[in-house]
């Protein structure tokens, strides 16, 4: 299932915050989604959920170019639900496997 979220800045770190552009009563993610992100400057990378429990999801993000040109490595993340239905905040970054 592919499964879209807006960030709120170029690229992802601790505290980021994403949310859910797709209908928030749609099932809940699973190992395998496809997970579109358009970042704050309207920059698209597609990621891809690991794992996924009622607690939280791990997401890996390829490498991708913010619109000034930088370079964001690949890097995997742990997110956990935010305040609002629909909003998943970054809860820390993950060692790649």
């Amino acid at each position: 299932m592919l499964v879209r979220f807006s960030a709120n800045h170029t690229h992802l770190y601790p505290g980021a915050i994403l949310r859910r552009l797709d209908d928030t009563d749609e099932s809940r993610l699973s190992p395998g989604d496809e997970v579109l992100v358009e970042f704050s400057e309207g920059v698209l990378a597609s990621g891809q959920v690991l794992e996924a429990d009622n607690d939280a999801v791990v997401l890996q993000m390829p490498t991708y170019r913010t619109q000034r040109r930088t370079d964001v490595a690949a890097r995997t993340w742990r997110l956990v639900a935010a305040e609002e239905p629909g909003l998943m905040r970054v809860h820390r970054r993950l060692l790649s496997a």
